[in-house]
């Protein structure tokens, strides 16, 4: 989660301190974002006290079309 934290604040703090185009700082602000919402499912997570991975199944069992 560390590493998640990390990427999201670097693409942030290289949006702030350069000049960069529009396109670059959409992209690393997107980046960022991504991130963010990973560390938010794997927060969730924790909180509920399941493991990731039995989450995500649970996920895919919800997301299947019913026969």
């Amino acid at each position: 989660m560390l590493g998640t934290i990390a990427a999201a604040r670097g693409a942030i703090e290289t949006v702030l301190a350069h000049d960069l185009d529009r396109a670059t700082i959409e992209s690393l602000l997107l980046l960022a974002l991504r991130r963010l919402d990973v560390l938010a499912e794997r927060v969730r997570d924790l909180a509920i006290g399941w493991p990731h991975e039995v989450i995500e199944f649970l996920d895919d069992l919800s997301e299947r079309p019913r026969s």
